[in-house]
């Protein structure tokens, strides 16, 4: 009986140890310029990864509209949450959530654009393109925990830009979470971590590349540019957690059966558990 009660702990502590699983992936937009790597021929491997891999939710990037309708009809556990960023409906990228409708419920959402005026479709600062956030407060259905998440594409050549998307996140961070709830940023920064907007966000949130329990696994970089002959050296997508403790992290390099990459970006996964003193 003793040994029936210790096993069922040890299995308790393993279950609340990982509670959720979280994701960030930049698809790449869909571009028949692409050829080989262009988005009918590779889309089965990336949602075929995604499935595999089955975070509890995640955020992706680049996703057009056609693509957030071939995540939406194959990925039948998830829901999303997220605008086009061009109109605020259905045109142009999304930065999205998928969650896994299951385990998750949807408490508030919304987008706001990284600009002088987040409540509107807009170009901020020196943006090249509309750049936008999305955000949701989950639930999760089995132990009512709530969280946040939130979902990025930072500009890739606006650097004024990139460092006030940082502090207008961080703004938007206290204003959308009053409760101060545990959270999740991920997104593909188009920055390194050595970068003053990359600074700016890792004194408020943890990175959890530095910050698991177990140390990272996989290749450091995650922008291949399609290119499998060389390994990446640049990391520019990232997830931070507040209120949460990464217990591990790893960048996924899986290839397709023909040996090239499902995109030009490598997703990275976390498994993080609730701060006990905030749970």
């Amino acid at each position: 009986m003793k040994k029936l009660f210790l096993g069922l702990l040890f299995a308790s502590h393993l279950f609340f140890a990982q509670d959720l699983k979280v994701m960030t992936y930049n698809i790449r937009l869909s571009l028949e310029s692409d050829n080989e790597n262009s988005w009918d021929n590779r889309k089965g491997d990336a949602l075929a990864l995604m499935s595999y891999y089955h975070p509890d939710f995640f955020g992706v990037q680049e996703a057009v509209p056609q693509q957030m309708v071939d995540l939406k009809t194959s990925l039948k556990d998830y829901n999303y949450v997220g605008v086009g960023r061009d109109d605020g409906k259905n045109q142009g990228e999304y930065s999205a959530i998928f969650y896994d409708k299951n385990k998750l419920e949807v408490v508030k959402s919304g987008t706001f654009w990284l600009s002088e005026t987040p409540e509107k479709p807009s170009k901020g600062w020196d943006a090249a393109y509309n750049r936008v956030c999305t955000y949701a407060l989950f639930k999760i259905k089995k132990s009512g925990k709530k969280f946040m998440a939130m979902n990025v594409h930072f500009d890739h050549i606006g650097d004024l830009a990139r460092v006030n998307s940082s502090k207008l996140i961080l703004e938007k961070i206290k204003e959308l979470n009053p409760q101060n709830l545990p959270l999740t940023l991920t997104g593909d920064f188009n920055l390194t971590d050595d970068t003053e907007p990359i600074r700016i966000v890792s004194k408020s949130l943890d990175n959890v590349y530095y910050n698991s329990k177990k140390p990272h696994y996989g290749p450091i970089g995650t922008f291949t540019a399609f290119d499998v002959n060389t390994v990446p050296k640049d990391r520019i997508d990232y997830i931070f957690v507040k209120g949460f403790e990464a217990e591990s992290n790893r960048t996924i390099n899986d290839r397709r059966e023909n040996l090239l990459y499902s995109s030009d970006h490598f997703p990275m996964l976390a498994e993080i558990s609730f701060k006990k003193s905030l749970y």
